[in-house]
């Protein structure tokens, strides 16, 4: 019982350690974590000195009843060899006697058999039993059918065999025991049962009551007699009459008390050691109901730990789905224009994780970020979306019209707001970046992030000033940067989660590797470069745990914009720019030539009126022709800083007058108008913005 009570004692401990664990790892807190991890020792102190008490009662036990058994064995081993070698003389001599005794008695029952009675037979075998010590019983059986008259007629009517006679005389028990008893206690019994079966009688007369062949008498294997513990023998032999036919079987018990006392002796020492063993089992089992308290403890605790981890997975699953859905995932981002071309993805290495990025298009600038949240989990999460929604709102409160230190003006605003805000000490780096769709230009602030990638001609990186991640200090006053973007380049954007990324055996994917996997996206779409690089670091990272969030970004900027002089000779860029645009938008030839006439007409009537004023400051005057396609038509926009002036209210000129009673003016306003399927005009920033559409 306490082996089994040990052996099953190790799968509750292990299984009440295992939850303890569990309930522990869903504990966020550092402190409560190591409060925790005391009580934790603790409880594992306490399991092994459980475990060491099992192990001791098991060996106790085991030891108690190995020396036990084995003292009491070889004791009687060695009494027994002892009686042995002493007594075989002994038993010689018993077993003379016992079979003399009962040939003795054999004539004088034959003799008075014809006339004898039950009390004369009784008094005859009491002789026996009493005439040799090592007697102590005597039965007599009578052949089936043969019954002295005398005896039939006085037998008791509750014996149930009327056809048979069997008699049994016996000591008390107490008096087989003492060999040197004086005072012997006889007991008679009339056996009420077939005796013939028993091998005392079977074995010296067969079926047909003749004596067997050769058999003068019979002794029989020892056998446990009525009496616990007494082992006894039987030495049986055949009674006949006048004639010589078998009429009944006389059978002597003769005790072994040797071989007896020692199998008693063996039981008492038995019962001596038993208690030492029982003891022992009650406390077994103390410690066995102890263990299963335990464990029914720690189930529970398990229990309630997993309904608790269910729980917050749960929630970290909701939280997943709602920070997801806070970042854009719907590309490309802005199908209604053709000049941009932006994808991103993001890989949380947990249910929620710190990495993110946004943009934003606020008229012809693209204002951009991405970014990496110290920490891991629902903190850097919390954190992560805080810097997200304060970079929305610091990127609409800037000035569009500044064309330098936007990012980094929105860098400092969110730094100071994060440190403020937040005590914890977390803090995020961070790339910002504005780009002017209609020139390239790229106004960037990087806040201790990795630095973006270039994928043009030539791959490189893009120069970064070293400035603190955001929330690290608050005083820190964050440089901004500027450079321009060629069109047809892309710009790849990324966090440490990539560089960072490990293998099976601990080894990253390094900036060089990166590189290397820039120069083959050398003319691939955003898209194309992203799915790229997710591609390698699964590969890179194979069955390992992912350790980090992966966040990936490229944009690339297609240029349709002609910045032209204001000089009439200027007018053949414009006629190839504008051709070039139809062509892509797949207008056909003639009305790419009806488009060209409009914008034509539109830019001469700039170049020759725009910039008369003598009072204008533009010492070089300029005009900006920029291309857009969408699914319906391409638009021709056409800037510049002149004099107001709106074609679309301006008077065209009424054909149906002829051309000498015309007022002056109004053709270039009529073929704009007649070239082209739409005319939309406004003034902004003091610009004039004329917009030229053409049906596909």
């Amino acid at each position: 019982m306490i082996y089994f009570g040990t052996k099953i004692f190790f799968f509750p401990l292990l299984f009440c350690t295992q939850s303890k664990l569990l309930y522990l790892c869903n504990k966020k807190s550092p402190v409560r974590f190591t409060v925790r991890l005391m009580k934790l020792k603790q409880h594992t102190k306490l399991s092994i000195i459980v475990i060491v008490i099992a192990a001791v009662l098991l060996e106790l036990t085991t030891a108690v009843q190995y020396f036990t058994t084995r003292q009491g064995i070889s004791k009687q081993l060695t009494e027994k060899a002892q009686r042995d070698l002493n007594g075989s003389v002994r038993i010689a001599k018993i077993k003379q006697e016992v079979e003399n005794a009962v040939a003795t008695s054999l004539p004088d029952i034959k003799r008075e058999l014809a006339e004898i009675d039950i009390a004369s037979l009784e008094d005859l075998l009491f002789k026996l039993l009493v005439s040799q010590r090592q007697i102590v019983g005597v039965s007599i059986g009578f052949v089936p059918g043969y019954v002295p008259g005398n005896i039939l007629a006085r037998m008791d009517d509750a014996n149930n065999h009327k056809d048979q006679l069997g008699i049994y005389i016996y000591e008390e028990e107490e008096d087989i025991y003492n060999e040197d008893s004086t005072n012997i206690q006889l007991q008679k019994e009339i056996m009420d049962f077939d005796y013939t079966k028993r091998l005392w009688y079977s074995k010296v007369i067969n079926g047909h009551h003749v004596t067997k062949s050769g058999m003068d008498g019979y002794w029989s294997e020892p056998y446990e007699g009525n009496i616990n513990y007494v082992l006894m023998c039987s030495y049986s032999r055949c009674l006949h009459d006048s004639l010589g036919n078998a009429v009944a079987v006389i059978a002597a018990d003769v005790p072994l008390r040797e071989l007896s006392a020692m199998a008693t002796q063996l039981i008492e020492n038995q019962h001596r050691s038993i208690l030492g063993v029982i003891v022992l089992h009650i406390i077994g089992l103390l410690v066995l109901a102890f263990i299963i308290h335990r464990s029914v403890k720690s189930i529970r605790r398990l229990q309630a730990a997993t309904l608790e981890k269910e729980r917050i997975a749960s929630e970290l699953s909701v939280a997943h789905d709602i920070q997801q859905s806070m970042i854009p995932k719907t590309f490309p981002g802005y199908p209604d224009r053709d000049d941009l071309e932006l994808f991103a993805s993001l890989t949380p290495a947990r249910e929620v994780g710190g990495d993110f990025y946004d943009f934003i298009l606020n008229g012809n600038q693209l204002y951009f970020c991405i970014g990496d949240v110290s920490g891991k989990g629902v903190p850097a999460a919390l954190l992560m979306t805080v810097t997200r929604s304060l970079f929305r709102t610091e990127a609409g409160r800037v000035d569009p019209g500044v064309t330098s230190g936007q990012a980094a003006t929105i860098v400092q605003s969110m730094n100071q707001t994060i440190y403020d805000e937040q005590s914890s000490g977390y803090f995020a780096t961070m790339f910002v970046g504005v780009l002017n769709l209609t020139t390239g230009q790229l106004d960037y602030c990087n806040a201790g992030h990795e630095a973006p990638i270039i994928i043009g001609k030539q791959i490189v990186a893009l120069p970064v000033i070293p400035n603190l991640p955001v929330g690290a200090l608050p005083d820190w006053e964050f440089e901004g940067q500027q450079a321009t973007i060629n069109s047809d380049d892309t710009l790849f954007l990324y966090t440490d989660g990539l560089t960072e990324a490990t293998d099976e055996k601990g080894r990253f994917l390094t900036r060089q590797r990166v590189r290397e996997l820039a120069q083959q996206a050398q003319g691939l779409a955003p898209q194309q470069v992203v799915e790229l690089m997710e591609k390698h670091v699964r590969e890179h990272v194979g069955k390992a745990e992912q350790n980090d969030d992966v966040t990936l970004m490229a944009l690339k900027w297609h240029n349709h914009h002609l910045n032209l002089k204001a000089d009439l000779a200027e007018l053949p860029r414009m006629k190839d720019f504008v051709l070039n645009a139809a062509a892509q938008a797949g207008l056909s030839n003639k009305e790419a030539k009806r488009l060209r006439l409009a914008v034509e007409e539109a830019v001469t009537n700039v170049i020759q009126y725009a910039y008369n004023d003598p009072s204008s400051n533009n010492a070089h005057p300029m005009v900006t022709i920029s291309s857009y396609t969408d699914s319906d038509a391409l638009s021709i926009t056409i800037t510049d800083q002149g004099a107001p002036f709106d074609p679309t209210k301006a008077p065209m000129a009424d054909t149906n007058i002829p051309a000498d009673q015309r007022p002056e003016g109004g053709l270039g306003i009529l073929l704009m108008h007649q070239m082209s399927d739409n005319l939309e005009y406004s003034r902004e920033a003091d610009c004039n913005i004329l917009t030229i559409k053409k049906n596909k």
